[in-house]
Order: structure tokens, then C-alpha cells, then sequence
């Protein structure tokens, strides 16, 4: 397996020992998961970084890395909803997402398409595939989560800095929730054109129709 490969992986052992640490009851505690949340985000950089330095792109690669990002936001948006600093229909908004788009992906994969490889037009391709919205995208799921997570850090020390960042919290909540969807609506549009372009194409095993019409 590649390096590359190896660095994504890693990612969800360091993904459980974080959430685990959001459970202990110790400042110090959910200080230091926090600083495994931001590594946990560098990673996601990184992996990227080594396989393009490496020459490791591979579809595999680009797989393992969606699924981790995937399992990364849901699983922290389900604990912070657990814990109560988000509200329910959030973590909903995001798993209804994740398997629409994915789904899609992973039909489009089958038929020799990468998930940003299938996107057909310019802004579908600027808003899924360019490495700004993906790096915005990032960026405002590692703010949301880190401040979430420093909330709960500080909610030891003092318990009414839950009522204090709550406002702050969800305005960031909802910028990353217009993010995801923004993200999300392109993939769905271009997924019908590449079934629509498929159904399309005439069958190559089926039978060539013969040019006389046979009297019955």
C-alpha cells in the first residue's frame, strides 16, 4: 500500500481516540483532543500532498480519501449532536448528503468515472472538483469542529461559554451546511447527465437491426 494510502488511513484511529477524549471530564484532557483535531485536518492536506509528490494519484487513493472524509464530518457531527451542541437535523443533513452523492459516485466510478472526474459542467467542476471550494469546504468543517470542540474544552472551566459561542457556533454551523449542499446539488445534476449520456449509447452485444423489415 502506499504512503499516501497509509497517511489517509491513519486518519480513523486518530478520528475514535479524539471523539473518546471529548467524553473525559478533564480540561487539559480535551485540550490535547483538540490539538489531535487539528492534525487530524493537516492529514487530510497531506495525503493529498504525498501523492502528488509521489506520483500515487491512483482511483483507490481518491476512494479512501472521500470515505474518510465522509466518515470524519459524520461521525463528529453525531457526537457534537450527542453532546448537545448541535442540533439533530444537522448530522440528518449531512448523512442524506453523504449517501446521495456518494451513491452517485460510486455508480459513476463503476463506469470508468472519478467522483470529480464525472462532473460535466464548468461550475459543477468549480464547486466540486477545483481545489479552492475543496479547500473552503475544509476549511469551514475544521473551524466548526475545532470551535465545537474548544466550546466543550471550555465548558469545564465554565459552563455558561455554552450559551456565550452558541450564536458564533451556529452561524459557522450553517455556513458549513450551505457549503455541503452547494457542493452536493452539482453532483446530483451531473450524475443525470452521465446516466442520461449511458442509456443513451446503443448496447455493443446486442444484435445489429437488419435494413429489411421482415414480412410476417
Amino acid at each position: 500500500m502506499s504512503l499516501a494510502n497509509l497517511i489517509t488511513l491513519a486518519r480513523l484511529p486518530l478520528l475514535l481516540i479524539l471523539v473518546g477524549l471529548l467524553f473525559v471530564p478533564s480540561f487539559g484532557v480535551r485540550l490535547i483532543g483538540l490539538g489531535l483535531l487539528i492534525v487530524l485536518f493537516l492529514l487530510d492536506w497531506f495525503d493529498g500532498y504525498v501523492a502528488r509528490l509521489r506520483n500515487e494519484v491512483t482511483e483507490i487513493g481518491a476512494v479512501l480519501d472521500i470515505a474518510l472524509d465522509r466518515s470524519v464530518e459524520n461521525i463528529l457531527w453525531i457526537t457534537f449532536m450527542y453532546l448537545g451542541l448541535v442540533p439533530l437535523w444537522v448530522p440528518i443533513v449531512f448523512l442524506v448528503r453523504s449517501f446521495v452523492v456518494d451513491g452517485i459516485r460510486g455508480v459513476a466510478l463503476a463506469r470508468g468515472k472519478s467522483g470529480f472526474g464525472m462532473m460535466y459542467s464548468p461550475l459543477g467542476r468549480f464547486l466540486v472538483a477545483s481545489r479552492f471550494m475543496r479547500a473552503l469546504y475544509g476549511l469551514a468543517k475544521g473551524v466548526i469542529f475545532g470551535l465545537l470542540y474548544l466550546t466543550w474544552a471550555l465548558a469545564i472551566k465554565d459552563p455558561t461559554i455554552l450559551i456565550t459561542l452558541h450564536p458564533l457556533n451556529q452561524s459557522l454551523i450553517f455556513l458549513t451546511m450551505a457549503l455541503c449542499l452547494i457542493r452536493g446539488l452539482p453532483v446530483i445534476q451531473d450524475g443525470r447527465i452521465l446516466f442520461r449520456a449511458e442509456k443513451n449509447q446503443p448496447d455493443p452485444a446486442a444484435p445489429p437491426e437488419s435494413g429489411r423489415r421482415r414480412t410476417i
